[in-house]
């Protein structure tokens, strides 16, 4: 009972860790009750179908671009972005709020969908069959969802001891406290969940608009690389994009078309009524007449080179360019150009096999093998230029982690990675925000913000801080 693209589906009324209090237990008929909502597979389809609805990335994609270096403000920008441009991130800041809050309301669902999951029992075993790949595919976005808390709301990805983010594996009470599990016990559950997945996902040929068991793959290397694990990343990373090739330019720019699947591992889709995250950078659609309200930064721009296609895929036709560092240039954001579905909608492709590729660099650098790391970063740029371009030479492992990050800029801008690569790189390069003049001067803002500071780091949110006296909030907020 699969959907094309995923649509959102209303099969629960959650928010962070609240769930509706059956409007204080009045029964009516005809209600809907925990106990009679889940009756066959197709009610845990439907509820599964809900859960990938309440998984949105468009928050991080905005916050990510905002915060750190990649944008500048629009030719009809009026004001929109000016606080967080400024460094302005506090418990109450929308954006801490929203992906906060989002990730939960995601594994609410999820939690819900797994109660139904436990309750259910077939005689039929292709209904087993089906129930164990809904089981699958809910315990992996919970993983995802858990991860992606993880990774801004935790100060010390290698502390044990520290401070992570509460595990929900269960549908919360209201009136529920939860306090902050450790690193440990956090990393530890998300691959619990993730081998349980793996054990129990079916076919991974179904697209790539839901996980499958090449997802779970991919999420698992992206904790590999988190944890140190670098024999793992590598023989992961390299299975995937052995299973999704690297995508040639045709092909990378079709794909950000919504043509073809390219080398997208994990889609997140998107259709009419859903979000629209072309609304994130222009009021109307994404041409220079369609009142672009955020633009690409000067500094990026001067770092896409002719010849590569991410150049094509990021910068608009319709762009105006004056000049180098011109305060008049327009640099028309064209990562989503919108598609056959509408002018402002695109699907996002949340996990690709360059990520994959970028892994198996960095896991490499670490591993004190530079040239092969060099080899990986090469072959990357071969696929982007579609040329035998010359291959990086590291002479340590501050050097190779640099350029990582720089190509990692280049392959991810305006996809939700950037803050979070500053973060974690940076942190061993000592590599802050650094912004071109021209563009902080759009905002009249700071220039930079060093890794030291801990805004790299979101706050716990203040609504959640209100509701919760257990829990603890992140240091300097």
């Amino acid at each position: 009972m699969r959907i094309n693209k995923i649509k959102i589906l209303a099969v629960a009324c959650v928010a962070s860790f609240i769930s509706c209090n059956d409007a204080r237990d009045i029964e009516q008929d005809g209600i809907i009750s925990e106990e009679n909502v889940w009756e066959s597979v197709e009610d845990l389809q439907l509820g599964l179908n809900g859960a990938y609805g309440a998984y949105n990335p468009e928050g991080a994609i905005n916050f990510n671009a905002i915060f750190t270096d990649n944008i500048k403000r629009g030719a009809s920008n009026n004001g929109q972005g000016q606080g967080l441009y400024n460094f302005n991130l506090i418990p109450g800041t929308t954006e801490a709020t929203g992906i906060w809050t989002g990730r939960y309301s995601a594994i609410n669902r999820v939690n819900r969908v797994l109660e139904g999951v436990e309750d259910l029992e077939y005689d039929n075993s292709s209904d087993q069959e089906e129930e164990d790949e809904i089981k699958a595919e809910l315990l992996a976005l919970r993983a995802l969802s858990h991860l992606d808390l993880f990774m801004y709301y935790t100060e010390d990805y290698s502390d044990p001891n520290g401070l992570a983010v509460p595990i929900m594996d269960f549908v919360p009470e209201i009136t529920i406290q939860p306090t902050r599990n450790t690193v440990s016990e956090t990393l530890e559950f998300i691959k619990n969940d993730l081998n349980e997945a793996a054990q129990l996902i079916g076919n991974p040929e179904e697209g790539s608009f839901f996980i499958n068991g090449n997802t779970i793959k991919a999420i698992q290397a992206r904790i590999a690389l988190i944890e140190g694990d670098y024999p793992t990343a590598i023989s992961l990373g390299e299975e995937l994009v052995g299973t999704y090739p690297l995508s040639g330019q045709t092909e990378y720019e079709e794909m950000y078309q919504d043509l073809v699947p390219g080398e997208s591992i994990f889609t997140v889709g998107r259709g009419l009524d859903d979000s629209e995250v072309v609304g994130l950078f222009y009021f109307n659609e994404p041409s220079l007449d369609g009142d672009p309200y955020l633009e690409v930064s000067n500094g990026l721009f001067n770092e896409l080179q002719d010849g590569d296609v991410r150049k094509d895929v990021i910068i608009g036709s319709e762009s105006v360019i004056v000049g180098e560092n011109s305060d008049q240039n327009i640099i028309l954001i064209d990562k989503y150009p919108g598609s056959d579905a509408g002018v402002r909608i695109n699907d996002i492709k949340w996990i690709r096999s360059s990520e994959m590729q970028l892994i198996v660099a960095e896991a490499k650098a670490r591993s004190n093998d530079l040239a092969g790391a060099a080899t990986a970063i090469k072959e990357l740029r071969d696929a982007r230029f579609d040329s035998n371009t010359t291959a990086p030479s590291y002479s340590n492992l501050n050097a190779a982690l640099q350029d990582i990050l720089e190509e990692r800029r280049l392959e991810f801008a305006f996809e939700g990675q950037r803050y979070l690569d500053i973060k974690r790189i940076g942190k061993d390069i000592n590599a802050g925000i650094t912004r071109n003049e021209t563009d902080c001067a759009s905002f009249s803002a700071p220039c930079g913000l060093p890794r030291s500071s801990f805004k790299f780091t979101l706050p716990i949110p203040q609504v959640e801080l209100n509701a919760n006296g257990a829990i603890n909030q992140n240091n300097g907020y």
